[in-house]
């Protein structure tokens, strides 16, 4: 019992100093160095709070008993939380330095707020993630009824479409990629070619511009009706008559998608005799850029580079898989030096036993990486 009275005593004087001296090492500080919050950055959902540790520290990384001012930035309020343990007080002595503050999202923002303490101040960014309720549909501003039409989406800010997502519509009982024509400087604008015989809404992936790696799954807002029938491109049946097509810049992705006519006799020394049809494009430099193909059935396609004239095969091709379900789409990445040449889509189907039937239409993705 003596050393529980004694004890008492001893705690009471040190509860009795405190209150009456303060701190008792505040003679030894300089005031506040830093302020420290935790965590530094935050991402917070919209409409959901988060919360933020605030103290004040000296020199040696001690907290300090200082007045805090919080200015909030667009878009969010930042409170003090005042049932958090380390804002009470006893007499004039604090339990604790540290200061719990709330931090609240009002609307989709990239923004800050700042702390200071004793004419120090710490910034910390503050990045809005959207909620459930907060991502739009794609809203369809144009499109015509075939595949070779041009159809445009649009998405408000700050929202946009994700760097390299597709657009998937439902084909019967298939999943099928849209072509990506363009897509605007902003993100906000996506041109593409529908697959053909589409009739639903199309699944889309966008992003927010300050967060341009988050996913966010949509739809477009209304179905597309798209002709099962493609219109053909004139002249695929030889080289001197090959409709131009364009290989997209760096950070770019184009394309294109005609009917199945497999005209041509001249397809490259490895293809010759197969069915084909032929595309020419220049590229005024050395260029790397990846190629995707799709077509309407399950014959055994694939994609190959020649010269100008036809007469001479590159070693670049996309032609991996044979026919089959599993058969597409055919994926490749493609480098050629600068010059002129032909893309020659070319058909397996008749060298199978029964012939599979030639597709009746193609599309093919192309999509050249951003310079590094």
């Amino acid at each position: 019992m003596k050393r529980l009275f004694r004890g008492s005593v001893v705690l009471a004087a040190s509860v009795s100093l405190w209150s009456c001296g303060g701190d008792p090492t505040d003679a030894f500080r300089n005031g506040v160095a830093t302020v420290d919050v935790q965590p530094t950055s935050l991402f917070v959902t919209n409409g959901l709070p988060k919360s933020v540790i605030v103290q004040a520290l000296d020199d040696q990384g001690n907290p300090i008993d200082e007045e805090i001012t919080v200015t909030p930035g667009a878009g969010i309020s930042v409170d003090l939380d005042p049932t958090f343990l380390g804002t009470q007080r006893v007499g004039d002595a604090p339990l604790g330095y540290q200061r719990r503050y709330i931090v609240t999202p009002t609307q989709l923002v990239a923004t800050s707020f700042t702390v200071s303490a004793g004419g120090k101040t710490t910034e910390v960014p503050v990045r809005v993630v959207p909620g459930s309720t907060d991502t739009p549909v794609a809203t369809v501003a144009s499109t015509g009824p075939n595949a070779s039409d041009t159809t445009t989406l649009t998405v408000p800010a700050p929202f946009q479409f994700a760097d390299g997502s597709a657009v998937t519509f439902t084909v019967g009982a298939a999943a099928l990629d849209a072509v990506v024509v363009d897509r605007s400087a902003d993100g906000r604008t996506l041109k593409i070619f529908p697959p053909p015989g589409a009739t639903s809404t199309g699944a889309v992936t966008l992003a927010v511009d300050y967060l341009p790696s988050a996913s966010l799954a949509s739809t477009t807002d209304v179905a597309l009706t798209i002709n099962a029938t493609v219109p053909a491109m004139a002249g695929t049946d030889a080289p001197a008559t090959a409709p131009i097509i364009t290989i997209p810049p760096a950070g770019a992705r184009g394309g294109f998608i005609d009917a199945g006519t497999w005209g041509a006799a001249v397809c490259g020394p490895a293809n010759s005799g197969a069915p084909c049809q032929l595309y020419k494009f220049t590229l005024a430099a050395d260029a790397t850029f990846d190629v995707t193909v799709h077509w309407s059935n399950t014959a055994d396609v694939g994609l190959y580079f020649i010269s100008e004239d036809g007469s001479e095969d590159t070693d670049q091709a996309c032609d991996a898989n044979g026919n089959g379900a599993d058969g597409q789409p055919e994926a490749c990445t493609i480098t050629l030096v600068a010059g002129t040449y032909l893309a020659g889509v070319v058909s397996f189907g008749p060298f199978y036993g029964p012939p599979d039937p030639n597709p009746t239409w193609v599309s093919v993705q192309f999509a050249t990486p951003a310079a590094p």
